[in-house]
């Protein structure tokens, strides 16, 4: 749950455990996809304790903001794909791949290709400045401040909104990619559409989060990045889309890592890490992104035990196997456009 919205129904594959090893054993090709990546490397929590937006020369990890598309906790500026008019950047952008929110009675709907949307409709759910949460904190300078992805949960509606390259200049928003899911619903993106990320997965509800962790018990996939050279440039379901370089021979985009069943985890690891441990048991971790090896994402926060990152670097790539679902994608009632699990 964040804010009052549930993160996909029960059904969908990220909330869907995969630790039977009869139903799913792993995959065929687990131990050279393994191999590729490097069987020492090391699983690396990819967020800060640093919850000091300001301070983002320490600050790391993706936030989460929580609005009810309402004033004032919500705005709804436009949005360009066009960073040639900023006279900033050349970054390019993608509004047929993207989703822009267009005025619709006394609210917002989604329209699924903003290509389609004249650019004076073009609409995202910011919050305002003083209360936005983004990657990279205040960094603002889309030369050297990198993906800045701003992800968003409109409670109420109960809908995701996601943006990549996203960058306030001058007054005037710009985004190199948005992306929306109505979260009450099992849709995936088209086929061949990105997201704010690689894979055209959702970002948000596969993040490692401070209160799960603390509270002890994660019920929900993790996402992970490999370096692009460690994945093909293909996809597999639940993905949508590939970027990147491209090694054949890898785990594509959308392939499910899971923790081996054989893994013991010390009874002495914080409350944290056993979390994140179980959960990678459990639910597993699907290849999202291209980024360094074995890094999962997760949201900073001042209240992260710092053992708990010395922890999980224990876990090897070696003690992680590839998934094998196909008892989920060769049951007659599976859509590949469908993130369904079960029926």
């Amino acid at each position: 749950m964040l804010g009052d919205c549930e993160m996909f129904p029960s059904t969908a594959i990220f909330n869907t455990r995969i630790d039977d090893v009869s139903r799913f054993p792993a995959h065929p090709q687990s131990a050279e996809w393994v191999a590729i990546v490097g069987g020492q490397k090391p699983f690396r929590a990819d967020w800060g304790v640093n919850d000091n937006q300001a301070d983002y020369a320490s600050y790391w990890g993706m936030p989460i903001n929580i609005v009810d598309g309402k004033a004032p906790s919500t705005e709804w500026p436009l949005v360009s794909f066009d960073y040639s008019t900023s006279g900033l950047s050349m970054e390019p952008g993608y509004p047929e791949a993207s989703d822009c929110a267009v005025p619709d009675g006394d609210g917002f709907s989604i329209a699924p290709n903003c290509g389609a949307v004249h650019p004076s409709n073009r609409r995202f759910p910011f919050p305002p400045a003083s209360k936005l949460l983004s990657e990279g904190g205040h960094c603002n300078d889309p030369k050297t401040c990198g993906d800045r992805h701003v992800l968003v949960v409109e409670t109420g509606a109960c809908r995701l909104w996601e943006s990549f390259f996203a960058y306030n200049l001058s007054g005037q928003w710009y985004a190199s990619t948005t992306a929306a899911w109505d979260l009450k619903s099992l849709a995936l993106r088209p086929k061949n559409r990105t997201s704010a990320d690689a894979a055209g997965l959702p970002m948000a509800p596969l993040l490692v989060r401070e209160a799960e962790a603390s509270a002890g018990e994660i019920n929900h996939a993790l996402r992970v990045n490999f370096h692009d050279t460690n994945i093909a440039r293909t996809f597999e379901w639940p993905a949508r889309h590939a970027a990147g370089a491209d090694d054949p021979g890898a785990p594509p985009f959308g392939a499910l890592l899971r923790l081996k069943a054989d893994f013991v985890i010390p009874d002495d690891w914080t409350q944290q890490a056993k979390a994140v441990a179980t959960a990678s048991k459990r639910y597993g971790m699907y290849v999202s992104d291209n980024g360094a090896d074995f890094h999962v994402k997760g949201e900073p926060h001042a209240k992260w035990d710092t053992r708990t990152f010395k922890q999980l670097e224990n876990i090897k790539m070696n003690d992680m196997e590839f998934v094998d679902l196909k008892a989920i994608t060769s049951d007659p009632r599976f859509s590949p456009d469908s993130m369904a699990a079960s029926w």
